[in-house]
């Protein structure tokens, strides 16, 4: 699987390839507080990685395919989930699972301000990303209840995860789905964050096999067009 590492100038030179002169450079480098040297040096780093090519017919440069299909992925999907995790320390940036017909595509900008797209295999690839970057392996706690008051498990919660799932983001009807669930007391809890009064309805305690399956139906059902 395909897996592209950018600095914010890198992508920049990039999207000002594929978009051609849609993209001004003068107009990049306010955007992005870069220079004009900084832009050429990105430049001259992604040709010696090969990322940009040189066609020999036109001698005009060029983006690696593997590349152009996942910046496109990104920038045009036909479902888009958006995964916000809240850890003590703060929320995080955001990660952005592009999903096409032919592509699934997962983008998020580290704490460096470093781009990556990595190309994933499967939809069963993406609910092993979300799993590991949201849960924990846990301890039984047979003495747990089922369920739990919200107000009572967030100031004990080491770690909250919310999910957007956006059906064809582009039309102006496009409504998210949202699925959210929270680590509290070495456990896996289920919230409603489209109940009347959230903070005020009971979570449900579940494991990873249920959380698993909930964003497996729920992500297959918004799919555009599903898996064979």
């Amino acid at each position: 699987m395909n897996r592209f590492v950018l600095t914010q100038a890198e992508l920049a030179i990039i999207l000002h390839y594929l978009v051609g002169e849609a993209l001004a450079i003068q107009n990049t480098t306010n955007d992005l507080a870069v220079s004009t040297e900084q832009l050429q040096a990105a430049e001259d780093e992604l040709y010696d990685r090969g990322i940009l090519l040189r066609d020999p017919f036109s001698n005009q440069l060029t983006i690696t395919g593997e590349l152009a299909l996942l910046l496109e992925a990104t920038l045009q999907p036909s479902t888009l989930a958006i995964l916000s995790i809240t850890e003590r320390e703060g929320t995080g940036l955001p990660k952005y699972f592009s999903f096409t017909d032919e592509l699934i595509v997962l983008n998020y900008v580290d704490s460096q301000g470093l781009q990556t797209f990595l190309e994933l295999g499967t939809l069963d690839h993406v609910i092993n990303q979300i799993i590991e970057l949201t849960t924990q392996p846990f301890l039984a706690h047979a003495n747990l209840p089922s369920t739990a008051e919200l107000t009572a498990l967030m100031p004990e919660a080491e770690k909250a995860a919310l999910l957007l799932i956006i059906k064809e983001p582009a039309a102006a009807t496009s409504q998210p789905t949202s699925l959210s669930w929270l680590v509290a007391h070495d456990s896996l809890w289920l919230a409603d964050p489209q109940a009347a009064k959230p903070e005020t309805t009971p979570v449900q305690r579940i494991d990873q096999a249920q959380l698993s399956d909930l964003l497996h139906t729920t992500i297959l059902a918004h799919l555009v067009q599903q898996p064979s």
